[in-house]
């Protein structure tokens, strides 16, 4: 049996989210599940609706004060780029098939010095002329990893809940895609933070969901108002159209599927290792990546989580040293679903 056909636990990688609403309930966490490669089939759980962790209430957009950035570090490097801005390299730029300047033409000293020896990833490969994931189907296709020989991986952040100026920073200083699957109960008091990071060249917006709830515990009337609203907020807030979802927790089912077609959303995308504090939770026995394994992270740290989790960049930092160890660079998932 293939890697790829292994019936591997996704696991939430959602344990540590610790909001509370101001109803003073606990917020629940939903129990892990098996990847299925298609979500067709699976029974509907009891329609009781999570528990609102992070309900529209939990903060209030109205007056919210915006994060512009202010605290990120403004090492420039040795070439005296502006503060806040990508580090500009000396040689020609190379770019990306966003039109902004790759990974290979991050500063590597810069990079070093301020991210503990840390080195720029190499370019991705260029991107198949076929997307390998097939979106044509009658209901959006249910994936956790990229087909690929090629030694990529694909960084996907959900939620958005921390904040943090230096990763905004970070994120310009290495030049990597990152996908981003926020939900809105997370991001509705600074909608402008990811604003910046969007228009950083290097993060892309997808679907997941109003309230963050799991998924398999509504009907599908109110599966489809969590698609449906966050599609809505998205297209507001963005100007961006997604077209990819995350089921809070990784629990999906058909009504899932459905909700997401009617909101044109081509594929759900889970994962095959989630980083934590101490490093990645492994689908994999091995604990190594595979070619096209799809990263999950969250937006964490100690303002938001406040259970010893480092600041966002601090984490980031380490998750990006495994994936160099291990031979891995980042490529876009956009390019590839």
């Amino acid at each position: 049996m293939t890697y790829e056909d292994q019936d591997l636990p996704i696991g939430c990688g959602c344990e540590d989210h610790d909001l509370t609403p101001p109803s003073g309930a606990a917020y629940t966490n939903a129990s892990r599940r098996r990847f299925l490669r298609s979500a067709a089939g699976l029974a509907m759980a009891a329609p009781t609706l999570l528990a609102a962790a992070c309900g529209s209430g939990s903060s209030s957009s109205t007056g919210a004060k915006q994060n512009t950035g202010a605290g990120a570090p403004t090492t420039t490097g040795s070439n005296g780029g502006s503060p806040g801005a990508p580090s500009q390299p000396s040689s020609a730029s190379s770019t990306n098939g966003s039109g902004v300047p790759g990974p290979e033409t991050a500063d590597a000293a810069l990079l070093a010095s301020r991210y503990d020896g840390l080195k720029p990833f190499a370019p991705a490969p260029p991107p198949p002329a076929t997307k390998p994931v097939n979106t044509n189907v009658d209901l959006p296709p249910v994936i956790s990893h990229i087909p690929t020989d090629q030694k990529i991986c694909f960084l996907t952040i959900d939620d958005g809940a921390e904040k943090d100026p230096a990763f905004l920073q970070m994120v310009k200083d290495f030049r990597i895609p990152i996908t981003m699957f926020l939900a809105d109960c997370f991001i509705q008091d600074d909608y402008n933070y990811f604003t910046q990071l969007r228009d950083t060249g290097y993060c892309t917006i997808q679907n997941h969901t109003l309230h963050h709830p799991d998924m398999t515990t509504l009907n599908a009337q109110r599966q489809l108002t969590e698609v449906t609203g966050q599609q809505q907020k998205l297209v507001k807030n963005y100007n961006t159209h997604p077209y990819l979802f995350r089921a809070p927790f990784g629990n999906s089912n058909k009504a899932t599927q459905e909700a997401c077609k009617q909101n044109g959303l081509k594929a759900i995308c889970y994962w095959r290792a989630t980083f934590q504090k101490q490093g990645f939770q492994w689908q994999a026995a091995d604990k190594k990546l595979r070619p096209g394994d799809i990263l999950l992270a969250h937006f964490r740290g100690p303002k938001a989580n406040g259970k010893g989790w480092p600041e966002m960049h601090e984490l980031m930092t380490n998750l990006f040293r495994i994936v160099q160890e291990q031979g891995y660079t980042f490529a876009r998932l956009e390019d590839y679903v």
